[in-house]
């Protein structure tokens, strides 16, 4: 490449970040990607929170959740919801380091209260809070709007309508749009996506598909693999916006939720689970938590945030912006250097996979009790390498694939866990390693 070509484009590319942030507050959808005021590709991974039912003002909620390293929480609105208490719950959000999605519940199954709720979001007071907040923020237009019945072309309309209104009122922030039949269908969003594109000025929106797809409805994990490769394909901006492992408690209730974890990884696509609770009620297997706390995240709660290898614990990765609250170049925080909320950093197993002994790196930023165990794919603990005491500083422990009782264990999948005990404070962090003999 000659000289010039090189200088033709590096200015350019600095003309387009110029651009960019003079242009663009806040999140831009490019392609199907969302990118951030310093253009950084987000892939959201967090939880829904009944923000409006529980603690309006998201505290100690997201406290918990960022224990997680969730870079979003889908926060539940109604429209008795004021100005003043809509601000505080996304500040307190956005203090946490998580990206504040707000939605509006009011429209659940009933698509004629769609325009009471763009009437909710274009009020000075509402937009106001918006504009504020425009650099962080997201906004569900309306949770799962309309039943099955909602025909295509009433869909499309209404939306059209929406987002015109939405951003004649001064809103520009990227607008999320839920599929009909309660958020399950993802037929409309992929026939529907991309003319909506088109109509709106801003060129700015995200679909989200709520993958209550339990088997006794037809769904399987062949379904959910076939969509997201549909979607991809067309190059749809898509996120789940929702999900869960249950539909009911019996055996056709069974939702691929692994599946969608494991796919939306592979095909960068972000994922929001319902919903960290407590609150489900009667359904309270929908409920992450015991209490709304981390130290109680439990059954498909605990795998979904912690333990899966497509976990939020392991994909999630914060915008440097949000962190540090401006723009550093190529430097991305993941949630693993977010030692500042936590105290402590938990490092990649080496050698992995390994075969004689392999390395294990931990740093204490706090002096904590540190825990520090060994698991095998069916959770069963096979070795304690560390129960004790730590003052701050970086260590070094190493595995040998023996287990407490001195017995070669096979090859395989195992899990390191860390539990750093601080006071009332308990965090948790797991990585995957391989053993190979």
């Amino acid at each position: 490449m000659r000289k010039i070509d090189i200088m033709v484009i590096f200015i350019l590319l600095v003309f387009f970040a110029t651009s960019w942030a003079q242009e663009y507050p806040g999140f831009r959808v490019i392609g199907r990607h969302l990118y951030d005021k310093c253009g950084e590709k987000v892939i959201l991974r967090g939880v829904n929170k009944m923000i409006i039912w529980t603690d309006k003002d998201g505290i100690p909620s997201y406290m918990e959740i960022a224990k997680t390293g969730a870079n979003v929480v889908r926060i539940v609105w109604l429209t008795t919801g004021t100005a003043s208490e809509l601000d505080i719950a996304i500040s307190n959000c956005i203090d946490n380091y998580m990206i504040p999605m707000i939605e509006c519940h009011d429209a659940t199954g009933e698509w004629d209260n769609l325009d009471m709720i763009v009437d909710y979001w274009s009020r000075p007071d509402i937009v106001s809070v918006i504009e504020n907040h425009e650099e962080y923020l997201l906004l569900n237009i309306a949770n799962e709007c309309g039943d099955a019945q909602v025909p295509i072309d009433t869909f499309k309309t209404g939306y059209k309508d929406a987002i015109l209104k939405m951003r004649e009122a001064g809103i520009h922030v990227p607008l999320i749009i839920d599929g009909t039949d309660w958020g399950k269908d993802i037929n409309v969003l992929q026939s529907q996506g991309p003319s909506l594109i088109d109509d709106d000025p801003d060129h700015n929106l995200i679909f989200s598909v709520h993958m209550w797809w339990p088997v006794m409805w037809g769904y399987s994990a062949s379904t959910v693999i076939d969509e997201i490769a549909q979607s991809v394909n067309m190059e749809l901006p898509l996120i789940v916006g929702e999900f869960g492992a249950l539909w009911d408690t019996t055996a056709q209730g069974a939702i691929p939720y692994l599946t969608i974890l494991e796919q939306c990884h592979l095909n960068e696509i972000g994922w929001i689970a319902w919903s960290w609770g407590p609150g489900n009620n009667p359904q309270t297997f929908l409920d992450m938590t015991e209490d709304g706390t981390f130290q109680t995240l439990h059954d498909w709660g605990l795998e979904v945030t912690t333990t899966n290898s497509f976990s939020i614990a392991n994909t999630a990765v914060r915008p440097y912006s949000i962190v540090n609250g401006e723009c550093s170049g190529t430097a991305v925080k993941s949630n693993r250097d977010l030692v500042n909320r936590t105290g402590f950093k938990l490092e990649q197993n080496f050698p992995n996979p390994f075969n004689l002994s392999t390395k294990i790196v931990y740093e204490v930023f706090i002096p904590a009790d540190i825990t520090l165990e060994i698991y095998n794919i069916e959770g069963q603990k096979v070795r304690t390498l560390v129960n004790e005491w730590k003052a701050a500083g970086s260590y070094n422990v190493y595995w040998n694939g023996l287990s407490d009782s001195g017995i070669n264990v096979s090859s395989g999948i195992y899990f390191y866990q860390i539990i750093v005990r601080r006071d009332s404070d308990i965090f948790k962090k797991v990585n995957k390693l391989i053993l190979l003999r």
